[in-house]
């Protein structure tokens, strides 16, 4: 996907979930959905689901149950979680997949139909929400393997821009609802209401 693309999408998540913290570091939040395409690291790893997952699912464990970095640095916490939902994102574009056969000319010709689409469809309300909520994650590897699931799910169906859109959105925003619900679990367990320390 291309960075404006990213931001839209950013922009899209810490506005329209219900979700205080992601609101209050929207603008790291947003900075983290489009770093990793400005690292060094990304002209030499492509932002594909077989090379970059296992790092993906290890930094949603550790977004999950709070590493020691994330402790007294909610600002961190969005940022990386903003990294984790750059890679989902393109995860669900096409030419960022095995079975794309195109060359760079039509990689950034699609991009650029996305960017549009996506575009549209966040203007128009599409409502990720009303897909149905992950009840059976309970862990940052369940949550991991819904990833994998859908991922699978979309590689199978005939390729599209508009496809791209749906799990985009949906893949993407469930995930960051559940990490922050996860890692909030995870905060209540390690410091519960009205323990004196």
């Amino acid at each position: 996907m291309r960075k404006k693309s990213h931001v839209s999408l950013g922009r899209y998540l810490a506005y329209d979930m219900d979700c205080a913290e992601l609101f209050r570091h929207r603008k790291a939040f947003i900075l983290g959905n489009v770093l990793p395409d400005c690292k060094p690291s990304f002209v030499t790893t492509k932002h594909e689901f077989e090379e970059t997952a296992a790092a993906v699912f290890g930094a949603i464990e550790r977004l999950v149950l709070l590493d020691e970095k994330y402790e007294e640095n909610d600002r961190a916490f969005c940022r990386d979680l903003g990294q984790v939902i750059h890679y989902l994102a393109d995860y669900f574009t096409y030419p960022h997949n095995a079975h794309f056969k195109g060359n760079l000319k039509d990689h950034c010709m699609y991009e650029k139909q996305l960017k549009n689409q996506l575009g549209a469809y966040i203007r128009g309300g599409y409502q990720a929400e009303a897909f149905p909520q992950l009840a059976e994650v309970h862990t940052p590897g369940s949550l991991c393997q819904y990833i994998r699931k859908m991922h699978e799910e979309y590689c199978r169906l005939p390729a599209s821009v508009e496809l791209d859109c749906q799990y985009i959105i949906t893949v993407c925003y469930q995930v960051a609802a559940m990490v922050m619900e996860l890692s909030y679990q995870q905060r209540r367990m390690r410091y519960p209401v009205g323990v004196m320390v």
